[in-house]
């Protein structure tokens, strides 16, 4: 990739991209994988993604479709190169010509984080309270996560309720077309677990043996442009047997069986109550953390451009859906709870406003005060991404460029190590 800069007069930086055919090619490829990986596709691997894309979604000619996300992905790498950090998301000039096994030149107006500096560079003086241990009923933990090794029994004919599981019968179809990843002559579902949308499962409720039911359902799809949207779904069920949920005995043997690293019922209790001990001493400290980072927020000297706001109210909000979804919540019953649209994007913004005064008071103490970001500091930050594989988290910012994210994710690890080891910290009594 080649990147040359332009400083212009409003203080932006413009960046002329070209792009090479491996690149290009590569970032097509990057773009139809992240849509079959948010559908759980796995196609047959006598099959290509976009193969699987056209049968499963019904993406014709993906390429074309995800054009405008292949370029966004070429976007990472140019500013990595140049040791550009964005203030917000850069600004991309139309540009024909991009198909995949040729070069593409493209430019983009980035506005780069600006410097800020504090008022005062001294240790915060927080208060804390004390740490609190955390009490679990480790049996109770067991039994919850043993239903992925259940196994399903006939049971008597009856309705179908809200909790139950039943051999099924679907066929579902999108745009007349069948999606042979869902549909299935036969399948044991439950209800209630998120497998399918919640329109899905009320279109079940009383539901009798040997019924068939065609209806349809709101499920999540693409577009003709590739974006994330509410698609409806045609469907027949036909409910063939009810189920019943067996757990399996909960002993020695067991243990050993599914989990060979434990000999013992007692040894993985033991596990399971230090994992829960580890969690709660890190949730302590990231708590003393976040005291100490709002101290030093107070101290901010400056005006945070509105892009900042714009960008990161952009991504809370994309992060709360996430978490909605995974929930079984929909956005409209949480601004709901809110109290209004207006309660809800006024806590948004405030959110907002908060996360960058922390994050930019920590970039003015890591520049002050010299710091470097070590090898410790980009572990670490990935570990806080995420805990259970920080070296895949590392290996796909570093592999999708950007790099200049991890280093600013590291340096903002670095200071706050920095600011809560040199802190004044008083303990409340308990």
């Amino acid at each position: 990739m080649k990147v040359k800069e332009k400083q212009l007069e409003n203080g932006m930086i413009r960046l002329s991209i070209t792009a090479t055919p491996q690149e290009v090619n590569a970032a097509l490829d990057r773009a139809q994988g992240a849509i079959a990986s948010r559908f759980g596709l796995r196609p047959d691997p006598t099959k290509s993604v976009t193969e699987a894309l056209a049968e499963h979604l019904k993406i014709n000619d993906a390429d074309s479709v995800l054009q405008s996300q292949a370029i966004n992905m070429l976007v990472p790498y140019a500013l990595d190169q140049r040791g550009i950090t964005p203030l917000a998301q850069p600004k991309i000039q139309p540009s024909p010509g991009f198909m995949r096994d040729h070069a593409f030149s493209f430019q983009i107006d980035v506005e780069p984080k600006p410097h800020f500096t504090l008022s005062s560079y001294d240790p915060v003086e927080i208060t804390v309270p004390p740490f609190k241990p955390i009490e679990v009923d480790v049996d109770a933990e067991i039994r919850a996560n043993m239903n992925m090794y259940s196994d399903f029994v006939t049971a008597d004919p009856h309705p179908v309720g809200p909790d139950d599981s039943f051999l099924i019968a679907i066929d579902v179809y999108l745009d007349g077309e069948r999606l042979s990843g869902i549909s299935t002559d036969s399948r044991v579902y439950s209800m209630g677990r998120g497998f399918m949308p919640e329109s899905f499962d009320e279109q079940l409720l009383g539901m009798d043996v040997g019924e068939t039911k065609s209806f349809s359902f709101e499920g999540e799809g693409y577009d003709s442009d590739g974006l994330r949207t509410m698609r409806t779904y045609e469907c027949t069920v036909t409910i063939k047997e009810m189920k019943q949920e067996v757990l399996p005995e909960l002993t020695d043997e067991w243990v050993k069986r599914v989990m060979p690293t434990y000999d013992s019922i007692d040894k993985l209790r033991e596990e399971i109550r230090l994992s829960y001990e580890t969690q709660a001493l890190h949730d302590y400290d990231m708590q003393i953390i976040t005291i100490a980072q709002t101290e030093l927020a107070k101290r901010l000297e400056g005006e945070i451009p509105d892009a900042a706001f714009d960008s990161t109210a952009t991504s809370i909000e994309a992060t709360l859906r996430n978490q909605l979804s995974q929930q079984g919540i929909t956005m409209a019953d949480f601004i709901e709870e809110q109290g209004g649209e207006q309660n809800y994007k006024v806590g948004i913004m405030m959110q907002a406003r908060q996360t960058l005064r922390c994050d930019y008071a920590l970039d003015a103490l890591f520049e002050h005060e010299g710091l470097v970001v070590s090898e410790d500091d980009i572990m670490g930050a990935c570990t806080e991404l995420n805990p259970m594989n920080p070296a895949l988290v590392r290996q796909e910012m570093e592999s999708s460029g950007r790099g200049f994210a991890l280093r600013e994710v590291a340096a903002r690890y670095a200071a706050s190590r920095y600011l809560v080891d040199n802190a004044i910290i008083t303990t409340l009594d308990s």
